[in-house]
């Protein structure tokens, strides 16, 4: 068995912290860095930690910026999910310095299409 990869484990952290910023109106909200665990619809939403993207400004220095998708369903109802997306948002901001959110979609593993917003997060190292 291998060691875990330090970023895997980051995002563990980067997932807890969230989880832990959730009040418990937004308790069902799935947290994970695995976005086929997202279920179809996401109907309590669902906040997805991606990959990081790195760079490297010096030979022996990795940055690390973290994207964070949020998305909620349902998918008939654009101002309900909407309004789920914001009230995520507006609970785990606080928790990590996000700079920006960009608005995009999420694809399920199963059905259409989220609306979703990609926040951007750079680690403090």
């Amino acid at each position: 068995m291998s060691p875990t990869a330090p970023r895997v484990e980051r995002a563990e952290q980067i997932a807890a912290m969230i989880r832990a910023a959730l009040p418990t109106d937004l308790a069902a909200v799935v947290v994970t860095f695995n976005g086929t665990e997202v279920p179809q619809g996401a109907p309590d939403g669902a906040v997805i930690v991606l990959p990081p993207r790195l760079t490297f400004p010096t030979y022996h220095q990795v940055e690390t910026t973290w994207e964070v998708c949020v998305t909620a369903g349902p998918t008939d109802n654009h101002i309900v999910s909407w309004s789920r997306v914001d009230a995520i948002i507006a609970a785990i901001a606080p928790s990590l310095d996000f700079t920006e959110a960009e608005p995009t979609s999420f694809q399920p593993t199963a059905g259409p299409a989220l609306p979703a917003y990609v926040l951007t997060y750079t680690d403090p190292e």
